[in-house]
């Protein structure tokens, strides 16, 4: 058992609402569903070693907190709403820069208002998720790069096109369902 006296089920728990947020929230940019992040919580399903390490990278958390050796309050790096808009703007400023895109020539590719990628580039507005998606969409890279700069989801990007050419090849589209089932049956067995 990992925490100390606390199970692992519990750390997960007392992290996510502490941060405030939802089950599918929590799990959004770990790539699990709500249910998953449940099980997890709810002590059906045991998280590997790898799922820990990307809690902790995803939500700024030291790994010594599922230890029992950090209490949560400075475990986690809070970061204010501001600094994460500035941050998120730099991101976006440095997609659209290395697709050579102009503010404007973005708005008429995304439908994004070249007024609203200013502003979002400035970190004075929030970049939201539907948003991320038509801009992520254009630029060629991952909505979660956009909204949480997880490195490994930015190229090749799961959204959009990707998606929308597994739907019209069903023959790949089962392969990969298939794999995914026998490496997620594999990885319950670690």
């Amino acid at each position: 058992m990992r925490n100390g006296e606390k199970k692992t089920s519990e750390a997960i728990k007392e992290l996510r609402q502490y941060l405030g947020l939802s089950l599918r929230l929590f799990g959004k940019p770990l790539g699990y569903s709500g249910t998953q992040i449940m099980r997890f919580e709810n002590e059906l399903t045991e998280p590997t070693d790898t799922v820990i390490e990307m809690i902790c990278d995803a939500y700024g958390v030291d790994p010594r907190y599922f230890d029992g050796g950090v209490a949560i309050e400075n475990a986690v790096q809070r970061v204010t709403k501001e600094e994460n808009n500035r941050t998120v703007g730099k991101r976006l400023k440095l997609a659209r820069n290395a697709k050579g895109l102009s503010m404007k020539e973005l708005y008429y590719s995304s439908g994004v208002s070249d007024s609203q990628i200013c502003l979002i580039e400035n970190g004075e507005n929030a970049l939201t998720e539907r948003t991320a998606e038509k801009l992520g969409q254009v630029l060629e890279v991952g909505v979660e790069w956009l909204l949480t700069g997880n490195e490994e989801r930015k190229n090749f990007p799961l959204e959009g096109k990707l998606a929308e050419w597994l739907w019209r090849h069903p023959e790949v589209r089962e392969e990969l369902w298939k794999r995914m089932e026998e490496s997620a049956g594999s990885d319950s067995h670690k």
